[in-house]
């Protein structure tokens, strides 16, 4: 009977233990604090964390925390990453976890990251034919693999924010998006009936974005803030929706209210109110 307990109590030990262990290392790395380097970099690369309350701000700061001890940078084509880079990056893809329960993207080990727009190989295939061609690329996110980017684009979005783009927060949309095992627009919600209204409204402005991409936009139609680029797939328009959402929150707001209060509930957080207060746009400006 006692070794018979010796083996339930080792395989407790050997499924338990890890567990733990995981957790102990989370916790214990997300309470190291962030150099004084590190946290003026996230000042001038992340403006909106000044408008963050101070628990936002510490949750933040503890996920970036994480993010650069568990996550390894690499330089491609010569590129010779910096600290800056590091926590730039680091800033954008933890803002998309605040205020959610998470582990920091745990399938996420390396991001990869050239000097500028670089070239990928594609091979697609349909029926038994199949095709390659290279395309220019800023990003791209692979399913349970590496984030790849391009710096040079990365950091002119950093330069120019008032259009609306940033393939940081684009490329780790879509890893918030694989949370579920899919890429499909539709992120894992912490309870069932917090996406009540997702499908509904991201459909229905997929579909206006696509009509916006074949014919262009009808006269009296309601101007965009959303790039064309959504269009292609509900996966992509998550993406470029996260990144309206966050760099030009308050025209977003104004132009695509429903959109905007749906991501507004999914990411915890109000930037048009915390950056514009009440104040409202007028269309097209």
């Amino acid at each position: 009977m006692s070794a018979f307990l010796a083996i339930i109590l080792l395989a407790l030990a050997v499924w338990l233990v890890p567990i733990f262990y995981r957790r102990w290392r989370i916790n214990y790395r997300r309470a190291q604090a962030l150099t004084q380097e590190q946290l003026q970099l996230l000042k001038e690369t992340l403006p909106l964390y000044q408008h963050l309350n101070s628990n936002q701000q510490q949750e933040l700061c503890s996920n970036i925390a994480l993010f650069l001890h568990d996550k390894e940078f690499v330089g491609c084509d010569g590129l010779q990453v910096n600290e800056k880079m590091k926590v730039a990056i680091a800033a954008h893809a933890c803002l998309l976890l605040l205020g959610r329960k998470n582990e920091c993207y745990p399938n996420l080990y390396t991001i990869l990251l050239y000097p500028d727009t670089y070239v990928a190989h594609e091979t697609h295939r349909e029926g038994y034919i199949e095709t390659a061609r290279h395309s220019a690329r800023e990003g791209e996110a692979h399913y349970r693999g590496p984030v790849v980017l391009s710096w040079g684009d990365l950091d002119e979005d950093l330069e120019n924010p008032q259009r609306g783009h940033n393939v940081a927060l684009h490329e780790f949309a879509h890893k918030v998006d694989e949370e579920d095992g899919y890429f499909d627009g539709r992120p894992l919600f912490e309870k069932s009936n917090d996406g009540a209204n997702w499908a509904e409204v991201m459909s229905r402005e997929f579909h206006r974005l696509r009509q916006r991409a074949e014919f262009g936009q009808f006269p009296g139609d309601s101007p965009s803030v959303l790039d064309l680029y959504g269009a292609q797939s509900p996966a992509e328009f998550f993406a470029v929706a996260t990144e309206s959402f966050y760099t030009i929150p308050v025209a977003m707001r104004s132009l695509h209210p429903e959109l905007y209060n749906e991501l507004s509930n999914f990411y915890r957080l109000d930037p048009a109110s915390l950056i514009g207060g009440n104040r409202r746009i007028k269309p097209g400006l």
